[in-house]
């Protein structure tokens, strides 16, 4: 065990420029779980009512959905930290294939990825934790006297929160280079030709069967019956659809890539249709937080009409729906730097090919475009299903609305909008690294 952390340490203070990158953006990763698990935890640390502008963590009785509404903004993070592990893949499995045929063996080597991620879990959770207490000492200090909301972290709650996310690091480091351990002699980086599974597009068939249901039943055989049932069916079958992009969006990504391919009408959409075809996993995985996101979103632009047309705009409801509209951006946020991040390590990978056809005679400018209609290519049809999908769960309350219903419509054509407005100024914001991924050095190969 010494003569491996001895290795770990070595590992830690070499490694290239990518993988030194890797390491900052996990540990900011690691810190954002811990800001959003602390917040979680504070939430269900208060006691008694407090002052309606507060929102919903004044009434005891929202404030378990308040602090898992917190938890859920993991979600995003985790596709953060997903797309960071891929980031120098490669150097990283080159560097465990050398270790396995040096004389490591596989337990040894799992040993070291989890010592490896570890130890940059640590980094990031202590580093979160301690700013998260720092401003929450700043925030109460500006608080009155003996005020209900002046409360604290649990102690034992902050150490469980930094638990979990140090423990789910060690067991990623644990499962990272799986193959690699099996067998170090066939490191490479292939497309993945097998295109994504589409059995997740059923799961799309429940909520909208569901809703369809509803309405036939409040229509025609029940017309009496109380809007406040219909809502409540409505509302349980809208969260199956979140499971149904999560396990869909990849075969959607790969579908839409196909099909814009087939029928490119310049090189700059053939080209970005089939790397995305090539490799649509990974976008299919962070876009699809993006789908919950719109999802999510829907239901909040529902529970928002309610509102408003009851013109029950108290201070409570507009502190929560404040509240919830800025986890939204926050989670689409978050999304867009896991792309941005995918964009980073899909440029590596590729590097050597954007510098042949950039010395082949194509311009920056046109190898641009190609970033910036794989994002389109990828993020409209994602957005587009989640928007669509959304709007026919909700149907029967958005036509219980009557008027209303066009804030809920707004709300959710709002988030999809802003999800492929994010998208598309991700590949603007790679622009440099573009630069210097075609320079002509890439091409060397001795």
């Amino acid at each position: 065990m010494r003569a491996l952390l001895a290795v770990a340490g070595m590992l830690g203070h070499g490694g290239s420029p990518p993988e030194r990158a890797r390491v900052r953006l996990m540990a900011t990763g690691a810190g954002l779980a811990t800001w959003f698990l602390f917040g979680a935890a504070n939430v269900l640390a208060l006691h008694g009512r407090l002052d309606q502008r507060f929102g919903p963590i004044a009434d005891p009785g929202t404030r378990g959905g308040t602090a898992f509404g917190i938890a859920l903004l993991l979600l995003p993070v985790t596709a953060f930290l997903y797309q960071s592990g891929r980031l120098a893949a490669a150097d990283r499995e080159r560097r465990l294939s050398a270790l396995r045929l040096a004389g490591a063996t596989p337990r040894e080597v799992r040993i070291l990825g989890a010592v490896e991620v570890t130890r940059t879990a640590v980094l990031g959770t202590v580093v979160g934790a301690a700013s998260y207490l720092l401003l929450q000492l700043g925030a109460r200090s500006l608080l009155p006297p003996r005020s209900p909301a002046d409360v604290d972290v649990p102690p034992l709650w902050g150490l469980a929160a930094m638990a979990i996310v140090i423990g789910a690091a060690a067991v990623s480091g644990l499962l990272a280079g799986r193959h690699v351990i099996a067998t170090p002699l066939g490191v490479t980086r292939r497309a993945n030709v097998r295109p994504p599974r589409w059995y997740g597009l059923l799961l799309l068939l429940p909520p909208c069967t569901v809703t369809l249901a509803v309405w036939l039943l409040y229509t025609f055989v029940d017309p009496g019956g109380s809007p406040d049932t219909v809502r409540t069916v409505d509302l349980l079958s809208l969260l199956l659809l979140p499971v149904a992009l999560m396990w869909s969006a990849g075969w959607v990504v790969w579908f839409a890539a196909r099909w814009v391919g087939r029928r490119a009408g310049s090189a700059e959409t053939l080209l970005a249709s089939r790397a995305l075809e090539a490799d649509a996993r990974p976008w299919g995985r962070t876009l699809a937080v993006v789908g919950l996101t719109v999802s999510i979103g829907t239901g909040v632009g529902l529970f928002e009409a309610d509102f408003l047309s009851m013109r029950d705009l108290d201070p409570f409801a507009v502190t929560s729906f404040t509240l919830l509209s800025l986890a939204l951006l926050v989670a689409i946020v978050v999304t867009a730097a896991a792309l941005l991040v995918h964009q980073a390590e899909s440029l590596l990978e590729r590097g050597p090919v954007m510098a042949a056809l950039r010395a082949g005679g194509a311009s920056e400018r046109e190898l641009r475009r190609v970033l910036t209609r794989q994002g389109l290519i990828a993020s409209v049809p994602v957005c587009g299903l989640a928007v669509a999908a959304s709007l026919v769960t909700m149907a029967v309350n958005l036509w219980l609305q009557d008027a209303w219903s066009l804030w809920a419509i707004g709300h959710s054509l709002l988030l999809g909008g802003l999800s492929v407005l994010a998208t598309v100024l991700v590949t603007r914001v790679s622009r440099r690294r573009l630069h210097r991924v075609i320079a002509p050095g890439r091409l060397r190969t001795e």
